[in-house]
């Protein structure tokens, strides 16, 4: 990636006018984005849209960027704040849009080399992981998500969430042993 000095000097050129230049954020980070996203939305399509959210909220706050840490904390917490948000949303649809939605996913098995109940029992096994991955609380779902989805460090997560490295490393271990406990109930 790029230097944290390049960045502060492509940000001043956006706000002094060389918007297109936001390309260049954009290229250099899209892929982290998405990572995070995909930890918390589970879809290529969900997560393709916070990607676009998290980008123009980059955009449209740059100015208020003040290099007290690094470009990519800064954007880490944006994205993470962005798929908190849009969870609580989804929370929100009724009852009837989310049995549409799971039967949808339920017929909408990709085809391969697995017979049918091969696929749905893959299915329900993924859902199972998404659905213990979601029911974690929300700073060890913060944490879980930033270190499995984009392989962050402990003192990158810690600047990211604001805590100390060993609340950090505490968030790990008890998120690991969460999902341990919530997947042994399901095999």
């Amino acid at each position: 990636m790029t230097n944290p000095e390049e960045i502060k000097n492509i940000i001043s050129d956006i706000l002094a006018g060389e918007r297109e230049k936001f390309s260049l954020i954009v290229n250099l980070y899209k892929e982290s984005v998405f990572r995070i996203a995909i930890g918390y939305m589970h879809t290529k399509d969900d997560a393709e849209d916070i990607v676009q959210e998290v980008f123009i909220k980059t955009y449209q706050s740059l100015s208020g960027f003040k290099g007290k840490s690094e470009f990519s904390t800064w954007l880490y917490r944006i994205t993470v704040n962005t798929c908190l948000n849009a969870i609580e949303k989804k929370q929100r649809y009724s009852f009837f849009q989310k049995a549409e939605d799971t039967v949808t996913r339920i017929f909408n098995i990709r085809s391969d080399d697995k017979n049918p109940e091969e696929k749905l029992l893959s299915r329900e096994k993924e859902k199972a992981v998404q659905d213990a991955i979601d029911s974690l609380p929300k700073q060890q779902r913060t944490a879980f998500t930033l270190k499995r989805y984009e392989d962050l460090s402990q003192q990158d997560i810690s600047k990211i969430m604001n805590l100390s490295e060993g609340a950090v490393e505490q968030l790990l271990q008890r998120a690991k042993v969460n999902l341990t406990n919530k997947l042994k109930k399901i095999k």
